[in-house]
């Protein structure tokens, strides 16, 4: 009985303590009152929309990682600057019939990442390559476009590696 008095106390004092462990998706204090820009990256291809995409998806996953103020203006104590370079779709898997029935999609970026007041170049690859696949339908009349749902599956992927990059880096 003395045994179970003496060890129930430092049983719930260990309890009470914790173990020190945290979530690892806690934001902790990255970016704390510090203010990021991500302005809308340039597209030097013909499609549509895919710079938009991209930067929105950076945007969101810094507002929702990090504690940094995020901005698409041009000013910032960090800013993420970025062009897609390269857009392509091209067929990977066809049918019997010879008709295409997956493809993949490809996105070229680049990125760099700044802080103008040091004018310190934190984060900078001038060729990142991104691929994505989509099947289509293969009946003629369910025709849906798949194209714009593997491209926010590409952009969020880019966002998670560049977001990743800036929070993990070695200063």
């Amino acid at each position: 009985m003395r045994f179970v008095k003496l060890i129930l106390p430092v049983m719930a004092l260990a309890v009470l303590a914790g173990c020190g462990y945290r979530l690892a998706g806690r934001k902790g204090d990255v970016g704390a009152g510090r203010t990021i820009s991500v302005p809308t990256f340039t597209n030097a291809t013909v499609n549509y929309r895919v710079e938009q995409r991209m930067s929105e998806a950076v945007r969101k996953e810094l507002a929702r990682t990090t504690h940094y103020k995020v901005t698409s203006g041009p000013v910032g104590d960090v800013v993420v600057s970025g062009e897609v370079v390269g857009y392509g779709i091209s067929p990977t898997v066809f049918d019997d019939a010879g008709r295409a029935s997956q493809y993949a999609l490809s996105v070229s970026m680049k990125v760099l990442v700044t802080e103008p007041s040091t004018g310190k170049v934190l984060l900078r690859n001038d060729s990142m390559p991104l691929r994505d696949s989509f099947q289509l339908s293969q009946n003629p009349g369910d025709f849906v476009p798949e194209d714009p749902a593997a491209l926010d599956r590409l952009a969020q992927s880019f966002a998670s590696v560049i977001v990743a990059a800036i929070v993990h880096r070695n200063p």
